[in-house]
């Protein structure tokens, strides 16, 4: 490529980054005074909504997280009153066998005595086994209970907090929209006034039209 080609290259170039440039900058000046300020307060508005929306969901999560603890307690209630007759009835039991094979120990035969032996300890691992996993289940529904019990309190805040947001997101939606329409009734008044104006010009360009014509009749 010779130098003087390589120079016509960067001038085309050049002009042409120019000219996107202009044009850009035209785009960016295409908004009047009015228009931005229009558009800003539009955007106040859907910020507000925003605000509005997110304070909304964080009631409804309230309210979720509410509902869950209410279901929890009312379940773990159930889950506790039935594990504690299941243990009652376990410990019951146990006992009344136990008894019985205590009365049978009472022999004179040695292999009877070692056969109840056995069934003795039998009888307590099989005891022991049961209660632990009825503890199990007790603890169990306890804890969910507490769980429950935890989320009803937490809703409770979460729903006092998210009233404040809801009325301050509120407020601010009030305010942005109370503004939006400032401007929109400032416009539509100009309009107004430009559109009487208009009323007017042409209500005065008929009447001197008619006083030439007049004149030129009785001229």
């Amino acid at each position: 490529m010779t130098n003087k080609n390589f120079i016509l290259l960067i001038t085309g170039f050049l002009f042409f980054a120019g000219f996107n440039l202009q044009a850009q900058q035209t785009e960016e000046k295409e908004l009047s005074r009015e228009e931005q300020a229009l558009q800003r307060a539009n955007d106040k508005v859907a910020r507000a909504e925003t605000s509005l929306a997110r304070a909304q969901s964080y009631l409804n999560e309230a309210d979720s997280l509410k509902t869950s603890g209410e279901t929890m307690m009312r379940e773990a209630k159930v889950e506790l009153k039935t594990a504690k007759e299941e243990k009652s009835a376990l410990v019951k039991n146990y006992e009344t066998k136990k008894k019985g094979l205590n009365r049978e120990m009472n022999t004179d035969d040695r292999t009877e005595r070692d056969q109840v032996r056995q069934q003795l300890r039998e009888l307590d691992t099989k005891n022991r086994d049961e209660v632990r996993a009825a503890d199990a289940k007790l603890k169990a529904a306890e804890k969910k209970y507490e769980k429950g019990k935890s989320n009803f309190s937490k809703s409770k805040e979460k729903q006092k907090l998210g009233k404040k947001k809801m009325k301050l997101a509120q407020k601010s939606l009030e305010e942005a929209q109370e503004g939006l329409n400032e401007l929109t009734g400032e416009q539509e008044d100009e309009e107004i006034e430009i559109l009487e104006e208009g009323i007017d010009q042409e209500k005065k360009e008929k009447k001197k039209n008619k006083k030439e014509k007049k004149y030129i009749f009785n001229f």
